[in-house]
């Protein structure tokens, strides 16, 4: 992977303000991030992977998180092991639904909705489901997960924060019906996974009914949430457990300090850069 050029620093476009522990956006760039609403330039909407975050699903939720994506200051992915196996095994999945189910499956590209499938249709959230199928009037969400947590999932535990994501998904796209699917990969499955032996591997379907009481109040919290930390310019409180890494690359004031942190990470087995 080949890390994008640092476009945000310390100092300059936020200030850390470790006694209160939060970061506070500068005047002008806040103000910039408010006049543009709704573009590129302005500050984003909560999507698929920062709705767990504000809604704090689990205990490793980070509202703090959540705030940086929002303002486009969130370091980026040092390692794409995780979404590389997304990204080359989810179209598998959707292809054994296909033969298994014999129904017409409609996909998203994100690239032909501009990474947001809901733009136009909501201010505040948005994302690209997975996949919908007409006929059943049922929302995708494909997971691709470690086979470790198997017995997990069959008992029901189900990351909070994926079933808060399908939902919303659904509901926005009027679904009565969402279904997780998950395949569970074996650690070697990371390496290649455009060869990931799919029928050799194991998937589960977990369907569930659209709760329409339940989304339209985490809706509710979502939008509130957002236009408060939006007009105010302030982040929640950050968690040094939690938040630590993130705080490391928030800290740096300028490119050489960057450089630095990069060499640092590069040592100790956190980041795989491509040049």
């Amino acid at each position: 992977m080949k890390l994008k050029e640092r476009k945000y620093y310390n100092g300059i476009h936020y200030f850390i303000d470790k006694e209160n522990q939060v970061v506070k956006l500068e005047q002008n760039f806040h103000q910039n991030l408010l006049k543009n609403m709704g573009t590129w330039n302005g500050f984003k909407k909560i999507g698929g992977s920062s709705i767990g975050d504000v809604l704090q699903t689990d205990a490793y939720k980070s509202e703090f998180l959540a705030f940086i994506r929002m303002a486009k200051l969130d370091m980026p992915i040092l390692d794409t092991k995780y979404i590389d196996a997304g990204v080359a095994i989810e179209p598998m999945v959707i292809n054994v639904i296909r033969e298994k189910s014999k129904q017409e499956i409609e996909v998203f590209p994100p690239e032909k909705y501009a990474y947001d499938y809901f733009k136009g249709k909501d201010d505040i959230i948005g994302g690209i489901p997975d996949g919908y199928i007409k006929k059943l009037n049922m929302i995708l969400e494909i997971k691709t997960t470690g086979i470790k947590n198997l017995e997990k999932w069959e008992n029901g535990e189900i990351p909070v924060a994926y079933l808060k994501q399908a939902q919303l998904y659904s509901y926005l796209m009027n679904c009565d019906t969402f279904a997780i699917v998950a395949t569970f990969l074996h650690p070697e499955d990371y390496d290649n996974p455009q060869n990931y032996p799919i029928k050799e591997r194991k998937i589960r379907t977990y369907k569930f009914k659209t709760n329409v009481a339940q989304i339209e109040d985490d809706i509710q919290k979502i939008k509130k949430w957002y236009t408060h930390y939006t007009n105010l310019g302030i982040s929640p409180k950050y968690n040094q457990k939690i938040d630590g890494e993130l705080l490391d690359y928030l800290e740096c004031r300028n490119q050489q300090e960057w450089n630095d942190l990069l060499k640092k990470w590069q040592i100790l087995g956190k980041v795989k850069i491509s040049e």
